[in-house]
């Protein structure tokens, strides 16, 4: 471990900062900057300077930020803080709202990649997703040349095959403007290769808060070998070694966080589980459980998530993974935070995502490869994010991740708790990234010649590891030629042009190629049915990279359908090819469910139906509503109205789940698929009749509180009705 250095933070007036700065740190419990946060002072993060920080989970990185972003709004600069994901921006958005206190306005966007974003300005730190900055940087609102420095949480994530390339090419933007770029990250196998290249100050330090312990536990001597020496005798009480090992610890007065790679386990094991803890229940405050479970049986969209769950919870355990609504989620951190539960199984989604720090986390480093049919050992930067969340700094000393499922005790100590990081690598040179980016950059006029073009991919990680000019040349030419093929942009000479299709692709955020599929299947199609539509939806690559699992078992069922409906026109034809047609067959069954919820079916049902959750129902009408929104566009630059019409529509009701007849009820805010529908049903179908209907007459139906109400006739009054009171 390194040595000790510490700031007090009194001593930031020294640095600029004003007395109310300290005083908002010394109610959060901060009375020192801790040694990572003094490094990167004295590395000059408050001067400007480009700064990479590679240090544990909760070793205090988010704070160099803060001070960064604090600095820059006193010097009347503004900032951007940006995330992978939607949940980590709302939690930062709530912990930078201290900054509120200095004057400092906090804003957040998330989505709506279309909307230009020029209400941001009155902001002085944004939060954002990656996505969402990206296509901010494309849209050029006014406000960006107040922009002085840019966060990057999570800086690994260049790895990812999906967010690394927008993460990439946000980063070569910014090197062509004046703009310090600020990286954090716990898990970088190569940060002086990614310092060097961003021309960065490192931060590269092992300290954190709470000391953590690892370990392997053996199943042929059934104990867990830790590696400060001690060795733990697990006691097996159950079948199952990981049940035992989470029983045990459990009764050792731990809170443990489950890591697996595979959610129908989280909720068998958590089954399990709650069945052998009669003998703990003493330990648990069952009072407050109940509160959380009857707040989940208020708030869920589901019933059956909400029974399931909730019977969990009243005993003191959970599952955690994305099939479940945000509602549960939420519920189920919340609660674990609280420490009133002493368990939680989870995918390794929730290490990637917010802050859950337990006693001892019991981790998986086996997942099931589909492409191989066998089980194969993840990456260590994946094991080390989930053993950083191993150790609570308010009550632990130490904090201890196991490694439960390794084949080989001295492999798993020589690979993952003594071996090195994988290198973070560019993954810019795939095609889908490469259009995307290529098309954003001419049609933002950020690129008006292929040499110019060419000097801002200079500045990806992907030119910086190949060094080859030749061949990136090489792999852009061929994008540029496809996109010209597509008559998304025009090449004269060495200079380029964004035609009208192309501005329009870029601005929707959709990949060039579903533009082009769309284009190309909508020919000699007037009037599309809905399922045509949706089908257009659900067979386009932005749908396809993050669609829900459906079972191989529930699809095969609507083969005959399918068939039966492209024989009939009502979808394309199937293709020839074997592997084509699955794809094809799958798209269908997600129109299906798709056109299920848009009739209003609920989450229960299509849970039942298709084997998703409500966390899956979420993401697949928020990922349809903007492909659908974006195809809307499309159709109306190539001149088909009557398609443009209708997935305008069809954006809405995917949104909200709803049949036409509501679309014009739930414009208004508090009124979803459920209340619209009770109003349709008591003969109110537009906001006409909504606004003639007396107050006491909707305060009698089921749903329609006063709060509610009031609200509702707020809204009318501002658009201009006359309200009935």
């Amino acid at each position: 471990m390194e040595a000790v250095s510490l700031l007090e933070v009194s001593l930031l007036s020294t640095l600029g900062f004003p007395e109310k700065v300290v005083e908002i740190l010394l109610k959060r419990g901060i009375s020192t900057l801790n040694p990572i946060q003094v490094k990167a002072i004295e590395k000059g993060v408050l001067d400007g300077k480009n700064i990479i920080v590679s240090a544990p989970t909760a070793s205090g990185k988010t704070l160099i930020a803060e001070l960064a972003l604090v600095k820059t709004f006193l010097s009347k600069g503004m900032g951007v803080y940006i995330t992978p994901l939607k949940a980590l921006a709302s939690e930062k958005y709530n912990e930078f709202l201290d900054w509120n206190a200095i004057g400092a306005k906090i804003g957040i966007s998330t989505g709506d990649y279309e909307s230009p974003g020029e209400h941001l300005g009155k902001y002085d730190i944004i939060i954002a997703t990656y996505e969402r900055f990206d296509s901010l940087l494309r849209l050029k609102p006014p406000w960006l040349r107040r922009l002085k420095v840019v966060v990057i949480d999570e800086l690994h994530m260049i790895n990812d095959p999906e967010r690394g390339p927008v993460l990439e090419m946000i980063i070569a933007r910014l090197k062509e403007q004046d703009v310090q770029i600020i990286g954090l990250s716990a898990t970088i196998g190569n940060a002086n290769e990614l310092a060097s290249w961003l021309d960065a100050e490192l931060v590269l330090s092992d300290w954190r808060p709470v000391k953590l312990v690892e370990g392997v536990y053996d199943p042929k001597a059934k104990v867990i070998v830790f590696n400060d020496g001690r060795v733990e005798r697990i006691i097996h009480r159950l079948s199952n070694p990981l049940l035992s090992i989470t029983l045990q610890s459990i009764a050792n007065g731990y809170q443990v966080l489950v890591f697996i790679h595979n959610r129908r386990r989280t909720e068998e094991y958590a089954l399990e589980l709650s069945n052998h803890l009669n003998l703990l229940a003493h330990t648990l405050n069952v009072n407050k459980l109940r509160d959380y479970a009857e707040r989940l049986k208020r708030e869920s969209p589901s019933r059956i998530e909400a029974e399931k769950l909730g019977s969990l919870i009243i005993r003191g355990v959970a599952y955690h993974h994305a099939g479940l609504s945000s509602v549960a989620r939420k519920i189920v951190e919340e609660a674990f935070r609280e420490r009133l539960l002493k368990a939680v199984f989870a995918t390794p989604t929730l290490a990637a995502g917010v802050n859950l720090p337990a006693r001892r986390v019991l981790i998986s480093i086996k997942r099931y490869d589909p492409l191989s049919h066998r089980n194969v050992n993840i990456p260590v930067f994946e094991y080390k994010q989930m053993a950083g969340r191993a150790g609570r700094p308010q009550y632990d000393r130490f904090g201890e991740a196991v490694i439960y499922d390794a084949s080989s005790k001295h492999e798993a100590f020589r690979r993952y708790i003594y071996g090195r990081l994988e290198p973070v690598e560019s993954k810019l040179a795939s095609e889908r990234a490469l259009r995307i980016h290529t098309l954003a950059l001419i049609a933002g006029g950020e690129a008006p010649t292929f040499s110019k073009l060419i000097d801002i991919y200079r500045n990806t990680l992907f030119y910086y590891q190949y060094r080859s000019k030749k061949y990136l040349e090489s792999k852009i030419e061929k994008i540029v030629k496809e996109l010209t093929k597509w008559d998304m942009i025009v090449q004269v000479s060495d200079f380029l042009f964004s035609t009208r299709l192309g501005k329009i692709v870029t601005y929707t955020y959709l990949d060039p190629l579903t533009a082009y599929k769309f284009i190309q299947y909508m020919n000699g199609i007037e009037k599309p049915g809905l399922l045509w539509l949706l089908f257009m939806i659900t067979s386009s690559p932005d749908y396809i990279r993050s669609r829900p699992y459906i079972s191989g078992r529930i699809i095969e069922k609507y083969e005959d359908m399918a068939l039966y409906d492209a024989s009939q026109n009502i979808i394309p034809d199937p293709p020839y090819d074997e592997i084509e047609f699955e794809y094809w067959l799958e798209a269908y069954v997600h129109a299906r469910m798709l056109y299920d919820w848009i009739n209003e079916a609920s989450e229960d049902y299509l849970s039942q139906k298709y084997g998703v959750g409500p966390g899956d129902i979420y993401a697949v009408r928020e990922t349809a509503s903007w492909i659908s929104s974006g195809l809307s566009r499309i159709a109306r630059v190539k001149n088909m109205e009557y398609a443009s019409s209708e997935l305008d529509k069809l954006a809405i009701r995917i949104e909200y789940g709803v049949k036409e007849d509501a679309l014009e009820l739930v414009k208004l805010e508090g009124i979803g698929r459920v209340r619209a529908r009770i109003l349709i049903n008591s003969g109110i179908r537009s906001l006409e009749d909504l606004a003639k209907t007396p107050r006491s007459k909707l305060l009698s139906l089921p749903g329609f509180g006063p709060k509610i109400v009031d609200s509702i006739k707020k809204q009318l009054i501002e658009l201009g009705y006359k309200v009935a009171l």
